[in-house]
């Protein structure tokens, strides 16, 4: 069996913060008290209050006048912001990483892509399995911190995937847009992959914006 890797408290509150503001657990515009949180998350206050300052920068709270920490709010601004910088990282990413994949990358790639195809879960968790479809492609760009800013904006979006509408419409393009992207990494074929990659972050960004209309 590996070993576990060792987390602080620190780690484990902000990731149990993030997890329930991402799953809506924590609406948009709650305000965090420190008390509360310790409670609910049997954690002391010091490791909640330095999660804080983290989710802060990534962009799931905010700190407002008299009122302090509180949830980030959802709105169509920024799902256009997100995948605008999405679009430009991940182009990035994949314009870079389609001819460092290796053989092992592209079986990778395969199997999680028929994993998708084959799902019969649940939303959240065929978002995860998604992600690492395409972290397969971006760690192939050879970048940590692409992949953590990447990573950022994926978990912020994932906030607006998990309340939107789960339709077969979207089902249908996410696979066919994998399938596309998978033919041209193993053609190495990199504008494709680019122009896939682009348009398939703009289609989810249309999605998400009919939702919220």
């Amino acid at each position: 069996m590996l070993p576990t890797a060792y987390r602080t408290k620190r780690e484990i509150a902000t990731t149990l913060l993030r997890e329930s503001i991402i799953r809506g657990e924590l609406a948009p515009g709650t305000h965090l008290v420190l008390e509360e949180l310790g409670q609910k998350y049997h954690l002391s206050l010091t490791p909640i209050r330095e999660a804080i300052p983290i989710l802060e920068g990534e962009g799931f709270v905010v700190q407002l006048p008299h009122k302090g920490a509180v949830v980030a709010p959802m709105d169509r601004d920024e799902i256009r912001e997100l995948y605008a910088v999405r679009c430009a990282m991940e182009g990035l990413a994949t314009s870079e990483g389609v001819l460092r994949l290796t053989d092992q990358d592209l079986a990778d790639m395969e199997t999680l892509l028929a994993t998708l195809e084959a799902y019969k879960g649940g939303w959240e968790d065929f978002l995860e399995v998604d992600m690492s479809f395409h972290l397969v492609l971006y760690r192939a760009a050879g970048s940590q911190r692409w992949i953590e800013t990447i990573q950022t904006l994926w978990q912020r979006c994932k906030r607006y995937m998990l309340v939107a509408i789960s339709s077969d419409q979207l089902i249908d393009f996410i696979h066919a847009d994998h399938r596309q992207l998978l033919l041209a990494c193993q053609q190495r074929d990199v504008p494709r992959a680019d122009a896939t990659i682009r348009m398939h972050l703009k289609r989810t960004e249309a999605h998400l914006l009919k939702h919220w209309s």
